[in-house]
């Protein structure tokens, strides 16, 4: 009974002094044909780099460094991990983490020169706390469900009142918003900020509920409705 005793505490040491990815070999890891996001973790706060218009801003200009990767989630992590700091899905190991200089750092970072956008902030209780864009939006455009093409673009005043009522809305998170998504009726909409970046956001008319995890308001329902009508 003692030698199993210590041979497990011999194993627990062994584990400790582990890296991630020699621990994963141990457990087999990867362990199934994973589709990773462009993800990124740091101080808590999942941001993604996927929308490649993030990154189109006329001055791409690093703050102070705020992390560095340590762990590449893509050809090492398990089916089942759980993302935690330091994470990234295909930044090399040892990329440092910057602030985005003219943003808060809980909206933008920097990482191998690409923008990566907050996605989930558990510390957020408003949209306006989530996305760090107000005064800054330049104007809001439809684009194609299809193919993500533009259709066309909101009046100034249709902007303003719905970027109003959108930075108002409670911030709830992805996942107590999608559990109440039961339609495909949605529309894809794009804020382009001052900077010349911008991004998209997805809205389920029906169920007005927007993928930043936030319901909307009738007013930004209506908005949306009478542009797409017409």
């Amino acid at each position: 009974m003692k030698k199993i005793i210590i041979l497990f505490i011999v194993i627990g040491f062994v584990l400790v002094g582990c890296s991630q990815e020699q621990m994963n070999e141990v457990r087999g890891c990867p362990d199934a044909e994973i589709s990773w996001v462009d993800v990124l973790m740091i101080n808590d706060i999942k941001y993604e780099g996927g929308d490649r218009s993030l990154s189109e801003m006329e001055t791409l200009e690093k703050g102070e460094k705020i992390g560095q990767v340590k762990y590449k989630l893509a050809g090492n992590a398990c089916f089942d991990h759980k993302t935690k700091n330091g994470d990234a899905a295909f930044l090399p190991v040892g990329t440092d983490i910057y602030e985005l200089v003219g943003y808060d750092s809980e909206f933008r970072v920097v990482a191998n020169n690409k923008v990566y956008q907050v996605s989930e902030n558990k510390k957020a209780k408003s949209i306006s706390d989530l996305l760090d864009i107000r005064g800054k939006v330049a104007k809001l455009s439809l684009e194609s469900e299809y193919d993500g093409s533009h259709i066309s673009d909101f009046t100034e005043q249709e902007t303003t009142k719905f970027i109003e009522d959108f930075l108002s809305l409670d911030y709830l998170g992805f996942s107590k918003v999608y559990k109440e998504i039961d339609s495909n009726q949605k529309v894809f909409l794009r804020i382009h900020l001052k900077d010349g970046s911008s991004f998209r956001i997805v809205y389920w008319l029906e169920e007005n509920a927007l993928n930043v995890g936030a319901f909307g308001t009738e007013e930004m329902k209506n908005i949306v409705l009478n542009k797409k009508d017409n």
